[in-house]
């Protein structure tokens, strides 16, 4: 990455940096694998080389956990993320409590843990004991089926990650790397020119510090990770410290630019559908071609030229219609089919991201 001169500077400037992570990609890639949203070409490509039994077992281990969320945590004192391989085999060797530490968003500290026995109902009593109300997402899961045999349930999660790396994701990694790079990019000239406090902001919505979890811990490390395969915008989580927020790398401010570009043009076209006399002439056009003027168009409708003129103008300011002049006198129109195919795609594009 290019050095970055920061012009705008504030407490939390300083605590920022920006790091990759194919762990992190593996591990919601999965959750795309199951929910595609704008990842629906992709998907399809991966599905249909994947054995089924690995997405068998992707739906069990994933989907009574908010579509494995419960287990991101885990990454987040992992010291090497270039090292899946390495991350896989930690996972393997964690010590249950830390385990359930981890899973349980790291609300409870490791001795609170450790005195529950791993029972699930004691647990879930210190869970919703506990200050913090994010508790609710770790007492809403099946905690019976992780708790029987943690260590079991462990190197089950670690199978279905390790059997999903060898035979496909590995070979994705070098064709992500371009995105997370320019997404790091992007967001290095933000903090630049915003600082720490504005990126944050910009990236998550939140224009104040999270509280300090424990409360002895007051954050000094935040750390922004671009994921290209994720069906969500933002993830954040933090404790101990450190915030840790996984963003969407395809939502640069170019990205960003063009899609409230989209957004506008999506407003103007369903504006100049919404009345029924301007889809009639949109049907003339299309059937008639070059045969509708403004003039033709007002007799087949019943409509006075100044109206047809201004539906018209609308259409055309749309988008929907093309016009043009003949003989310096009559001006003819065509429908404009690209637009009109291309609306659907559009709308999907603007709507999952």
């Amino acid at each position: 990455m290019p050095l970055e001169v920061i012009d705008a500077t504030d407490p939390i400037t300083e605590m920022v940096r920006f790091q990759s992570s194919p762990v992190y990609e593996m591990m919601l890639s999965l959750q795309t694998l199951r929910k595609p949203g704008a990842r629906a070409e992709w998907t399809a490509a991966a599905r249909a080389v994947l054995p089924p039994g690995l997405l068998r077992e992707l739906d069990d281990l994933y989907e009574p956990y908010f579509n494995g969320a419960l287990f991101f945590e885990l990454a987040v004192d992992y010291a090497d993320h270039d090292d899946v391989p390495g991350y896989i085999e930690y996972i393997r060797t964690m010590d249950p409590v830390t385990f359930i530490f981890y899973c349980m968003g790291r609300i409870l500290r490791r001795e609170e843990i450790a005195e529950t026995g791993l029972d699930a109902d004691r647990l879930r009593e210190k869970l919703v004991g506990s200050e913090y109300d994010t508790h609710w997402m770790y007492t809403h899961v099946p905690l019976e089926a992780i708790l029987a045999d943690v260590p079991a349930f462990q190197n089950r999660l670690a199978d279905l990650w390790q059997w999903y790396w060898e035979d496909f994701f590995a070979g994705q990694i070098e064709s992500l790397r371009p995105h997370w790079e320019r997404a790091l990019d992007d967001k290095s000239a933000l903090l630049a020119r915003l600082g720490g406090a504005g990126l944050l902001e910009h990236v998550t919505g939140k224009s104040e510090m999270l509280p300090p979890l424990p409360e002895e811990y007051p954050v000094t490390d935040i750390v922004y990770v671009p994921v290209y395969l994720m069906p969500s915008s933002v993830y954040m989580f933090y404790g101990y410290g450190n915030i840790t927020v996984l963003f969407n790398s395809e939502r640069t401010e170019a990205r960003l630019a063009e899609l409230e570009r989209s957004k506008q043009q999506l407003v103007n076209v369903f504006k100049a559908l919404s009345d029924g006399s301007r889809i009639d002439i949109l049907r003339l056009i299309a059937h008639h071609g070059q045969q509708m003027h403004g003039k033709r168009i007002a007799h087949k409708l019943n409509l006075s030229p100044s109206a047809v003129s201004r539906h018209l103008a609308q259409l055309k300011e749309a988008g929907l219609i093309a016009e043009e002049t003949h003989d310096n006198r009559t001006i003819t129109y065509t429908v404009r089919e690209d637009a009109i195919n291309a609306l659907p795609e559009t709308l999907f594009d603007v709507l999952h991201h």
